[in-house]
């Protein structure tokens, strides 16, 4: 069970294993409150509409260095998940080098949160959060974008998945299990 605590008080969210579900806030107030909240409870990971990439840093030093720093897995398990999920979206080994050199102020946004997503996978969370993640996307980004949940679910299929947005999302419909309010 997720629980968020919002201007002290608890709201408890029952999730099944493997279930995703759809937190609507009402304010960013209150958005950062969940977030805050969901990042306190459980090993989880944020995946931002921005990607969550530091400017000065490469996408691939902002890809290793969570994992690196947490000692997440061998350096060579790292490069070989990152391989594996890159091949996933289509991105062979050429293009994610040349993507591992850029910087994120030259990405597009599907790039800067495919990267995020990357990082994010590395880091073997509990719970994956998606803050706006298809927020200012196109339809056709939007359907690779909600590749990351089937995608998540492949690796860890009894972890747990939350998009936080603003308004219900259409293009979540049969992605996610349930809605929430908070």
């Amino acid at each position: 069970m997720l629980s968020i605590a919002l201007g002290g008080v608890c709201a408890g969210i029952i999730l099944s294993p493997g279930s995703s579900c759809q937190l609507i806030a009402a304010s960013p107030e209150s958005k950062e409150a969940v977030l805050e909240s969901l990042l306190g409870q459980v090993k989880a990971c944020v995946v931002g509409a921005d990607g969550g990439l530091i400017s000065n840093l490469s996408v691939g030093e902002n890809i290793a260095l969570p994992a690196e720093f947490h000692r997440v897995g061998s350096a060579a398990d790292r490069e070989s998940r990152l391989r594996e999920l890159s091949g996933r979206f289509g991105v062979d080994g050429a293009s994610i080098r040349t993507l591992e050199d850029a910087y994120p102020a030259r990405l597009t946004p599907l790039q800067k949160r495919l990267a995020g997503f990357l990082r994010a996978m590395l880091m073997e969370p509990e719970l994956m959060v998606f803050d706006s993640l298809l927020e200012g996307i196109s339809r056709a980004h939007a359907a690779r974008l909600r590749e990351f949940k089937r995608i998540f679910h492949l690796y860890f299929p009894f972890r747990h998945v939350a998009f936080v947005n603003f308004a219900d999302d259409p293009l979540l419909a049969g992605v996610i299990d349930h809605t929430y309010h908070v």
